[in-house]
């Protein structure tokens, strides 16, 4: 794999690009020291075309459920899929602020204390498109965190971390990988 970075070797330097610029003038809350910062928007515009085929599925499925075994729960299941994933799509991004600091990792006004969070993960690939700041928490119920990081200095954000945390490979739920395959 020839398109990776390695983030361990950090002679090649990186620059932010596309109007995602590296925040300078903000100051730190609560008497925290700033180490990075930066914004941009909460999520991509999905691939329509992707996000309409998927739920006229599950509609269909719903249908077909209703029809052969006559099973409203699942049929319903199957319908509220198809809804919630037609609603989600027209969802606008929002711009968001993401900081590092000494206590923790803040995107806008949600707090992730180092404490809170059991290691870290930089996946960072031009040419797949995939900049992120993935989070493993301490939580059963939300295990990890996916942070956009908007072509920030992948190396940069990785020798701050390991300052407060360990770096552990965390890879991607089949979910995540069709989601990112398909666009949605």
């Amino acid at each position: 794999m020839a398109h990776l970075i390695d983030l361990k070797n950090h002679a090649k330097k990186l620059e932010p690009e596309d109007g995602q610029d590296l925040i300078t003038n903000s100051k730190p809350r609560n008497g925290e020291s700033r180490i990075i910062s930066w914004s941009g928007l909460s999520h991509r515009h999905p691939n329509t075309r992707a996000i309409i085929t998927f739920s006229i599925i599950f509609f269909v499925i719903a249908a077909l459920i209703q029809i052969f075994q006559k099973n409203i729960i699942t049929t319903l299941f199957f319908a509220m899929i198809g809804l919630v994933i037609l609603l989600n799509s027209k969802r606008q991004p929002k711009t968001i602020t993401f900081e590092i600091n000494s206590i923790g990792i803040l995107a806008d006004e949600r707090e992730y204390k180092y404490g809170e969070i059991k290691s870290f993960w930089i996946e960072y690939d031009l040419k797949l498109g995939i900049q992120e700041l993935s989070l493993q928490l301490n939580k059963w119920h939300a295990p990890y965190i996916k942070l956009p990081i908007y072509r920030q200095n992948p190396v940069q954000l990785r020798l701050t971390l390991l300052e407060f945390l360990p770096e552990i490979e965390h890879k991607d739920s089949i979910v995540e990988i069709l989601s990112r395959k398909l666009g949605i």
